[in-house]
Order: C-alpha cells, then structure tokens, then sequence
C-alpha cells in the first residue's frame, strides 16, 4: 500500500472517529445535560433519537442529492458544518435550542459515514475493498472507546460546552485532513431514480439492512443510557463511569482490529454473524449484571467487541453485493442504523421512566436474538 493510499485510510478513520463522538456526544453527557437545563434522563435522550430519526431520512436523501459531487468537496464540507454546529452547541441557551442546532447540523454525519465508505469502495482494488471498508470504520470503535469516555470526564470536571468546544475543533482538524489526502475527481457512478428502485426491491440488500436496523435497535435500548444507568445501580461517580465506557469501546476497538484481519478470509456474512452472536451474550450479561461491577463490566467488554465489527462487516456485506451501487446500499444501511437508533433509544427511555428493567431486558435480548436469524437466513440464502 502506498504512503499516499495509507494517508487517506487514516484521514477517513480520523473523519469517523470525530462524526462518531458527535453523534454519540449525548449518551457520554447525559447526566451532565439533565442537570444543567433541569430536564430528566429520557428528554436528555431525545438528543440521540431525534437526531437519530434525522439521519434516517437524510442519509439516503444526501445521498441520492449528492450523488455525482466529488468525494473530497463532499466530505470536507460535510466536517465543515459539523465543526461549526458543535461550536453553536457549545453556546445553546436552552435545552430546545441545544436540541435545534443538533438536528440542524446533524445532516453532516448522514453524509460522511455511508460517503466514506462509498469512497473507500471506490479507491481500493476489490480485493482490499472489504478491509478498507472496515478500517476506516476503526473510526466509530475508536470514538467508542477514547471519544466518549473523553467527552464524559470533560463534561463532568471541565463542562459540557468544552466538550462541544473541542469536538469542533477536531472536526476542522478533520476537514483539513480530507481536503489534503483524498484525491480530488472521485465520483459515484451517476445512478437514476430507477437505479434507486432496483437497489431497495433486490432482495438480498432489504435482508441485510433488515439485521442492521433490528441489531442496532436492540443495543439502543440500553447503550444512551449506560451513564445513567451506571450512577443509578451502582452508584457510579464520572470517573468510574468513564473507565466502564472506555472499557465498552476498547473491547470494540478489539474487535474491530481482529475482523478487519479476518473479514477477507471469513467473509462479511461470517463475519457479521459471528459479531451477533458475540454480542447477544454480552448484552445478556450486561443486562443481568444487577449490582456486580464484575459481572457489568464483564458484559460491556464482550458486548462492545461485537457491536462495531458487525457494523462494518455490514458495509461490506453491502458494497460486496453491488459495488457500483455502494453509494446508495451505505445510505441506506445508514438511515436504517439511525432508524434503528431512535426506535432503541425511544423504547428505552420510555422503559427507563416506568423503571420496568425486566421489560427493557426482554426488548433488547429478544432485537439481538432476531437480527442474528435474520443475518443466518441472508448467509444460508446466498451462500453461494
């Protein structure tokens, strides 16, 4: 691989990391959030699910608007608007205002994440597509595991506005990395409405999005409100609550770094059946943990080294069934991950205000055990 290959691999790992901290910027401050506009735990959680039902409409939507727009200005420009929207944040007067400039500047992560990857399918030979792909999305582990617990301690020791402060900061920092790396005059290949069609109506594709959305609806029942949940049962202060959240994405981090070396050999269907399973015992450990610190942060770690490598052996999985239509299947398995989000985070939080736990542990269990048949079903299917 060469230097210049290697540079634009880490400037959209660096592009991920900053969107994936932002995104899931809430779920590290959710305490901090409900106690300084004064609201509970569950309207703080509405920053993750509308958010999230934002970026399922507009992923595919920017994808189909921004289709035939060069990678690089796409990308750079996407980062542009999430710095300055992290920067308005940091300055919100009010709860609804914080909320309205999140659902404003939002639109920025519905177009970098599928669009990376889209160029990443782009640039890499077909046999170092399915790598590519995955490593790039390093990003969302490392956001995981250093950004969260990082925007957690900040919020708590420093406040939440420098949290918002810094995050744009990186933000720029990623736009002048993209705009420097990525070659310019990478384009998707010009699909029409009815190339749209044809993509929604292939089978195959509808299964896959089907698992993603189902698996990421089951771990949001539980994952914006791990914070909370940790000061509730335990008693956790913001360092420990940083070290659980940290531990979460460290074992993501893992877990990405093995598939990434493994999925060409596995294959992605393997592979994201394999995260499932993976991540149906974690989360099951994770929701029995009760008052065990052990046993909690024992589920975390097995439950957070399957989650990201599922996602991106999903991407994958995508772009492997119609690489020059990646573009739209990556939007599409993006809206469907933040569809997934908000239906989560909204059950959960509903869940969390009645303090039904055996009602939560069910919702999530039983979206996990789904999405793995569903993804055996698509492997069985198509084996071939």
């Amino acid at each position: 691989m060469s230097s210049a290959d290697s540079a634009v691999r880490w400037a959209l790992l660096f592009g991920n990391f900053v969107i994936g901290t932002g995104v899931l910027a809430p779920a590290g401050l959710i305490n901090d959030l409900a106690s300084a506009f004064a609201v509970d735990i569950a309207t703080a959680g509405t920053l993750v699910a509308y958010g999230a039902a934002v970026l399922c409409i507009e992923a595919p939507v920017f994808a189909f608007l921004t289709n035939r727009v060069d990678r690089r200005t796409l990308l750079t420009c996407a980062l542009i608007v999430y710095a300055a929207g992290h920067f308005a944040s940091a300055w919100a007067p009010s709860f609804s205002w914080l909320l309205l400039i999140r659902l404003l500047m939002i639109g920025s992560a519905a177009i970098f994440t599928p669009q990376a990857a889209s160029a990443m399918g782009l640039i890499s030979s077909p046999q170092r597509r399915a790598s590519g792909v995955a490593f790039i999305f390093l990003g969302w582990s490392l956001a995981l595991a250093f950004g969260i617990p990082l925007v957690s301690l900040i919020g708590a020791h420093v406040g939440w506005q420098s949290a918002y402060i810094i995050l744009g900061v990186a933000a720029a920092i990623g736009a002048l990395a993209i705009f420097g790396t990525l070659p310019g005059g990478v384009t998707a290949p010009k699909l029409t409405v009815a190339a749209w069609i044809d993509v929604v109506m292939n089978g195959k594709v509808v299964l896959i999005l089907v698992v993603t959305s189902i698996f990421v609806a089951g771990q949001f029942t539980q994952y914006p409100f791990i914070a909370a949940d940790l000061k509730t049962r335990l008693g956790a202060g913001p360092t420990l609550i940083a070290s659980f959240l940290f531990l979460y994405g460290f074992a993501g981090v893992l877990g990405s770094t093995v598939s990434t070396a493994a999925i060409d050999r596995l294959g992605a269907p393997q592979t994201a059946s394999t995260s499932l399973a993976v991540v149906l015992v974690g989360f099951g450990l994770w929701l029995a943990s009760g008052s065990s610190v052990l046993l909690a942060g024992l589920g975390l770690a097995v439950w957070g080294c399957g989650g990201s490598p599922m996602i991106s052996a999903q991407q994958a999985r995508l772009i492997a069934a119609d690489p020059q239509a990646s573009s739209v299947s990556v939007a599409l398995n993006t809206s469907v991950l933040y569809a997934g989000q908000a239906i989560g985070t909204s059950i959960g939080g509903q869940l969390m205000v009645r303090a039904d736990q055996v009602a939560m542990i069910a919702a999530g269990i039983s979206l996990i055990l789904a999405a793995l048949i569903v993804s055996l079903i698509a492997q069985w299917r198509w084996r071939g």
